[in-house]
């Protein structure tokens, strides 16, 4: 492997660690919650450090994870074999991890009381993992299908397409503000990740093809995208429709700002100049056990701030901590009891 390669497989090593601890503090309860989080005041909210860390740091987690994901297709052969394999083991991941969670928390069998039998109650209920974390492989596996098929097509096309793709993406939460339907800026709806299946495609290219200047230029020119796209967020988008879906009043993944700056983020994993790290190559190997496993414990934040009564800091920092500890603990233990490809 050359030093280039090597290189860019640390800085995808640093994206994984770090947003597998932003992925446990989302689902936390994020950091220091603005008045955005509140039905009655979001009207009086100002944009504060914490919507800075909760919205463009925290959030980007999920859409970095699926366009590490789309970029590392592009770079390995592209055949048949090869995607079914990924879709193989992504629809795996997906059927273990939400029946072992709605098992353990539903008592037995007790969740297929929680199937919805509203036709549309139920169609969220299965484009949301039946409303767990693992959304995240339904989408996934969509995303890389659609990778797969334009891996082939010129790079105009390509790109047209995630320009396209990202037009999407910015008029689904207008759709839902003007009809009322809980779908097209929902966190799990897969249309809010299909850019990502372009710009994975594209960014692999340009990385495979040694194009270094003009993957700074995208990264450069996606950066000064998302802060233009980002004044969306706190103005066309601000609505309490979104309450019904999320904790605050915006989309939480159905935002240009985000598809831009996950492309800006890879960019600069990719053409910066990292250094091995154990302690970042150990925690990126167990960031899927810590993204699977971390549901299981977060119960925990209630008990420490019941028993504790944790505020401030305490209330963010000894949650986290315990929840990833555990969750880490998990994964590397996991192996011994099951197949290690439901961890890693």
């Amino acid at each position: 492997m050359a030093a280039q390669d090597t290189g860019r497989l640390f800085g995808i090593d640093y994206l994984r660690a770090f947003f597998s601890v932003c992925v446990v503090a989302v689902h936390l309860g994020y950091v220091f919650p603005s008045l955005i989080f509140d039905k009655e005041r979001y009207p009086e909210h100002t944009f504060t450090a914490s919507d800075f860390v909760n919205f463009y740091v925290l959030c980007l987690a999920v859409p970095v994870f699926v366009l590490v994901s789309t970029y590392l297709l592009a770079l390995r052969p592209a055949t048949d074999q090869v995607l079914l394999r990924r879709l193989g083991r992504m629809g795996r991941l997906l059927v273990f991890w939400t029946v072992l969670y709605e098992v353990f928390f539903y008592t037995g069998y007790g969740f297929v009381k929680r199937i919805p039998h509203e036709p549309t109650d139920l169609a969220l209920f299965v484009m949301s993992a039946c409303n767990t974390v693992y959304y995240f492989f339904l989408c996934l596996m969509l995303v890389t299908a659609v990778a797969h098929l334009v891996r082939q097509a010129p790079g105009v096309t390509v790109w047209g397409l995630f320009a396209a793709s990202t037009l999407v993406v910015g008029a689904l939460p207008l759709v839902q503000r003007a009809t009322g339907n809980l779908f097209p800026a929902h966190h799990a709806n897969p249309l809010n990740f299909l850019p990502f299946a372009f710009a994975g495609v594209g960014l692999g290219r340009l990385s495979a093809a040694g194009a270094g200047r003009t993957l700074d230029r995208i990264g450069l020119g996606c950066l000064l995208l998302a802060a233009a796209a980002a004044v969306l967020d706190w103005t066309v988008y601000v609505d309490p429709c979104f309450f019904k879906v999320n904790q605050f009043a915006i989309p939480a993944y159905t935002r240009p700002s985000l598809v831009f700056l996950a492309v800006a983020v890879v960019v600069l994993a990719v053409r910066g100049r990292w250094s091995g790290n154990r302690v970042v190559g150990w925690m990126s190997r167990h960031s899927l056990g810590v993204y699977c496993l971390h549901p299981f414990f977060l119960p925990i934040q209630f008990k420490m701030v019941q028993t504790w009564h944790l505020t401030g800091w305490g209330d963010l920092l000894l949650p986290l901590a315990l929840v990833l500890a555990l969750s880490y603990v998990g994964s590397a233990v996991m192996p011994l009891f099951v197949r290690p490809e439901v961890i890693r």
